[in-house]
Parts: structure tokens; sequence; C-alpha cells
């Protein structure tokens, strides 16, 4: 069977219900891409990272992101793209949304902890937004 094109609906889905992916990024013609947690909810990707580092140089100098999530099953695959834009704050209710986003879908990451407002203001983190654009996905049968 050849690969075949996923709906939005079902990119949605598969991007709703996994826990892992891959977040790519381009700078000065260098590609770069790299594992990370994340949650989908309203159309954007939330993830977070330590409040500097390569990736972080990487989406300042361009926002352009693309996201990579897949399923792999005993005979399927599926596999989703989503683009968009990257943006990147460190403040409170950037923390408090990612962190709520995180903890109602079971990936709290942090002992399921419900963080006061001082600690978050202490945690040295970028939290990222990414507003999808475009998403496409496709599937097939090994």
């Amino acid at each position: 069977m050849k690969p075949r094109t996923l709906s939005q609906d079902e990119c949605a889905s598969i991007l709703s219900s996994a826990k892992f992916g891959r977040l790519g990024l381009s700078s000065d013609d260098n590609p770069y891409v790299i594992p990370m947690s994340y949650v989908y909810s309203g159309g954007k990707i939330y993830l977070h990272s330590r409040g500097r580092g390569r990736k972080i140089e990487m989406a300042v100098k361009n926002s352009r992101v693309c996201f990579e999530v897949d399923q792999l099953n005993v005979d399927r695959w599926a596999s989703v793209l989503a683009f968009g834009k990257a943006k990147l704050s460190s403040d409170i209710e950037a923390k408090t949304k990612m962190f709520d986003a995180f903890i109602k879908r079971g990936i709290g990451g942090h002992s399921d902890k419900k963080f006061q407002r001082e600690e978050l203001e202490r945690m040295e983190m970028t939290i990222w937004e990414i507003e999808v654009v475009e998403i496409t996905g496709r599937e097939g049968i090994w």
C-alpha cells in the first residue's frame, strides 16, 4: 500500500496524543533537530527548555520552525509535520500556561507538582509557544 495523506483531524489527533516530538530549527543555513516533550493544545505546541543554549539562539535568529511527531506500530507508521513560528517567553504567565497544559495532559515531568508562583518566577526557563499554521501528515504500512 502506498502511503496515504492524513486529514487535518487525523493529524491533530496524532499531535494531541503523543508526548515527544522533534523540533526543527534553522539559522545561518544550518539545520538543527532536537527531541523534546511537548503538549499540543488549541492549535499551539508548547515546549520548555533552559533559559539559554543553541536552540534558543537559533529561534531568536529565525522563529520559523517545524515540529515532527510519529507513531510506530507493528505494521503501520504515521508521521505529522507541524509548521509555524515560535514565540519565546520567560514570564510567569507563559510558565503557568505551559505547566498547566502539561499537567492537564498528564505530562507533569516534575512529579506532577503544581508549582507556586514564586517557584515559577525563580525557574530559569524559556517557554516555547508555536502557533501552528500548517499541518501535514502521512501514514503507511511497513
